[in-house]
């Protein structure tokens, strides 16, 4: 038999007394951690008096056994940087709904970004028109054409977005930012020293969230595996590169594509660049500039607000996983709607799973077939185990041809 009680739920506020939420969350910790060794469930617990817990939410914590204040959830709103978004979005326990710099018009913070951002959304806006006459109205061609200019703009840009965490996990994150604050102030380079500054910050408001209180620390030393020189100023980019029922794949690419794949929660995703100097891996040149007098334009002002850090330079990728969680990516990312980039990466690493077939087990051989046609990469449209809900402008046979 199988009986379900509810017992809690998360509920929208107006506000919140930081101070009385620390308390409250750590009395249902103290709660749960009871129904450990409870003899008739929860019931009991929900009955006894609340010293109790509070006694057992404080010795669990100072013992180090801190998964029972993971079930609470913290729902907050934040307004950040991007790449403060993308190290929160890196953590595996986190959720996210985060403003479309895809489908919104992003916010320059320089008149140099803004005039670019500017220029080559009417540039691009002109190539879509031409290379694809009819095939879009106006206002889809206009977000298309935003979504690649985006590049021009630093990875600092503002952004915003609703955010939860287990309550646990926000102390864990606190530390691992102080962590990351004190490397960084060992590291040289505009972009270590703007990340530091934007990441006391970060501390600052998360200790406000929690009342100013550090009930407890992580206890495993862990860290920001997504930023490894930034978080501990080592390099970890020496992985061996493998495909098969574990694979490493290893690739430059846009912050903006990183943004994007680092979403898939079942991948782990780390980015490695020193932040010395902008530019060390290049920059990303949209396909649809087609003309060699357009890439060098585009290369010539891209590279001229590098000192911002924009989201079309590349960095180091290193993406690890198991062969059934890759085939889950290439649902969401195989698409005629997905950013273009990710597209193609994600193509060029099916490609190199059909190369080293012999790695994968008979049952992933099976989940490989089903990402193909003809013996090529397919989208996602024509997997015989997918139907799409969507609808977009390409189908099967354009979605991988596209150059926007």
């Amino acid at each position: 038999m199988i009986a379900i009680n509810t017992i809690g739920y998360s509920r929208e506020t107006a506000g919140v007394e930081p101070e009385k939420m620390n308390e409250e969350l750590t009395l249902f910790g103290g709660k749960y951690a009871g129904t450990c060794y409870a003899a008739d469930g929860y019931a009991t617990i929900r009955m006894q008096e609340p010293e109790k817990a509070l006694k057992r939410a404080k010795n669990t914590a100072d013992n180090g056994h801190h998964s029972v204040f993971q079930h609470s959830m913290v729902n907050m709103e934040i307004q950040c940087p991007k790449i403060i978004a993308m190290l929160l979005n890196s953590i595996g326990v986190s959720n996210t709904s985060e403003k479309s710099a895809r489908y919104t018009k992003m916010k320059a913070q320089t008149e140099a970004e803004e005039r670019l951002y500017e220029k080559w959304h009417r540039i691009l806006l002109d190539e879509i028109m031409r290379e694809y006459e009819g095939k879009f109205t106006d206002k889809e061609a206009d977000k298309l054409a935003y979504e690649n200019a985006r590049y021009m703009l630093s990875v600092f840009c503002p952004t915003s977005m609703v955010y939860s965490l287990p309550f646990r996990n926000i102390f864990y994150v606190i530390d691992w930012t102080e962590n990351m604050v004190a490397n960084l102030q060992r590291l040289q380079g505009g972009f270590n020293e703007r990340l530091a500054d934007e990441l006391r910050q970060l501390v600052k408001s998360l200790t406000d969230v929690v009342g100013g209180k550090r009930n407890f620390h992580d206890n495993k030393n862990e860290y920001f595996r997504f930023m490894p020189v930034q978080a501990n100023g080592k390099f970890d980019d020496d992985n061996i590169e493998f495909y098969g029922d574990v694979y490493t794949a290893k690739f430059y690419a846009s912050f903006a594509q990183v943004a994007q794949e680092q979403r898939h929660r079942t991948l782990r995703v780390k980015i490695n660049f020193s932040g010395n100097e902008p530019g060390e891996f290049g920059y990303y040149v949209p396909e649809i500039l087609q003309d060699e007098h357009l890439r060098q334009e585009w290369l010539e002002d891209i590279e001229s607000v590098g000192e911002q850090y924009p989201q079309g330079m590349l960095v180091s990728v290193t993406e690890q996983g198991l062969f059934e969680d890759f085939v889950l990516k290439c649902k969401e990312r195989m698409c005629g709607r997905a950013q273009l980039e990710i597209m193609r990466i994600t193509e060029k690493l099916v490609e190199n799973f059909m190369e080293d077939r012999q790695n994968l087990s008979a049952a992933n051989q099976r989940r490989m077939d089903d990402l193909l046609e003809d013996g090529k990469p397919c989208a996602r449209c024509g997997y015989l185990d997918f139907s799409c809900k969507e609808g977009c402008k390409w189908g099967k046979q354009e979605a991988l041809l596209r150059h926007i």
